[in-house]
């Protein structure tokens, strides 16, 4: 083979993208990249810590959890197998753990794009994917963020082969950490009403049912099992949250501001759903679209979030990636530029510039806009050409 056709190889789709080829690939490039900034012997994991192996040791110790602890209680059962642990082990398994769950996600995600993967672009968007500021803080921390994305590809994942009882149980495991995806989960319990798919319904059901009967013999009052310490934690936090609340609170604005931001947003989104909710005919990616619009309006309009949950804007990436890849000549490649550089210079230099300034995550969100905005003219500009 000489140099040019070696070269040309490179762009050329490849011939097998199934789910366990791509994870085979992902996992090494994933291990090699992110262990350049993250040294096992060396993680803190605070999060790891703070929200699952001390309240598990604790719960271990005395039968119950802090009143305060501001997350549900079920998040510590859930975790409670690294209590058992070792501190270190606890964290270098989890470590481990997420990047098997990392490499996973990425593979179902590519696989449920409209791609044509060739080895180019996939090197080049699991090694940026993969050093995505908040996918580096979330590993560094030791948070579940990982476990969210791979709950939501495999929310795709299911839908897209109408597996509806998979579906429901992956929609009632989003409640592991149920701030991220509860328009995206409450979108589709809707639709599933509505298009009367109740093995969905009953797979949710059931999970949230489990969830709750593992908590309750451990909880000190109902409250706690949802998460006794939370309006605390808000109050507290809001203004440095990574959100529009926290972005336009530290710019002076009332608090009034990001509601009427945050209630246009959802009406907007719910406009965008509702054909979808009526069971109107939709082209197969029409639903990723919807998908990805919600996550990432419940990204912006959270109250409280931090760096690490925008780990779920790799799937609105992807979907606006593969937006691009339909373009055609140079519009082509300067909007997979413009994503890439969304994806790891802005949010590096965001990071940078208003962090040490400020000393609040709140000016995190600015990539998040940026990217909803791309995704919009992307979408728009794709469906102008098919029409």
């Amino acid at each position: 083979m000489t140099t040019r056709s070696l070269f040309r190889s490179l762009f050329q789709p490849l011939r097998k993208t199934n789910i366990f080829i791509l994870f085979i690939a992902a996992l090494p490039l994933l291990v090699m990249f992110i262990l350049i900034f993250i040294k096992p012997p060396h993680i803190y994991s605070n999060d790891l810590l703070s929200v699952a192996w001390r309240p598990g040791q604790e719960l271990l110790s005395t039968g119950s959890v802090n009143p305060g602890y501001p997350y549900p209680l079920w998040t510590v059962i859930v975790m409670l197998p690294f209590s058992f642990l070792e501190k270190q082990a606890a964290m270098n398994i989890w470590l481990l753990c997420n990047l098997l769950m990392l490499a996973l996600s990425f593979a179902l995600l590519i696989s449920n794009f409209d791609w044509e993967v060739n080895p180019v672009l996939f090197v080049m968007t699991v090694s940026l994917a993969g050093t995505f500021l908040p996918v580096l803080s979330s590993l560094g921390l030791g948070q579940i963020t990982i476990l969210s994305l791979l709950i939501l590809a495999l929310i795709i994942h299911f839908f897209l082969r109408k597996r509806w009882t998979w579906l429901g149980i992956m929609l009632g495991l989003t409640f592991i950490k149920p701030q991220v995806m509860p328009l995206l989960a409450g979108f589709l319990l809707l639709w599933a009403l509505l298009n009367r798919r109740y093995q969905i319904l009953l797979g949710f059901g059931s999970v949230l049912f489990v969830l709750v009967a593992i908590s309750a013999p451990f909880a000190s009052s109902p409250k706690q099992i949802i998460g006794g310490g939370i309006e605390d934690h808000l109050v507290n936090y809001i203004v440095r949250s990574s959100s529009i609340w926290g972005l336009l609170l530290n710019f002076g604005f009332s608090w009034v501001i990001p509601l009427v931001v945050s209630i246009a947003l959802l009406l907007w989104l719910g406009w965008n759903w509702l054909p979808f909710l009526r069971g109107q005919e939709h082209s197969t990616n029409h639903p990723i679209f919807l998908f990805s619009a919600a996550v990432i309006i419940n990204l912006i309009i959270l109250p409280y979030s931090w760096i690490y949950n925008l780990v779920l804007l790799l799937l609105p990436f992807g979907y606006s990636l593969s937006l691009a890849l339909k373009l055609k000549g140079k519009a082509r490649a300067v909007w997979q530029i413009l994503l890439f550089l969304v994806l790891q210079p802005l949010t590096i230099i965001v990071y940078l510039v208003f962090n040490g300034y400020s000393g609040t995550q709140a000016y995190q969100i600015i990539p998040a806009l940026v990217l909803l905005l791309m995704m919009l003219y992307l979408e728009h500009k794709v469906n102008l050409a098919a029409v």
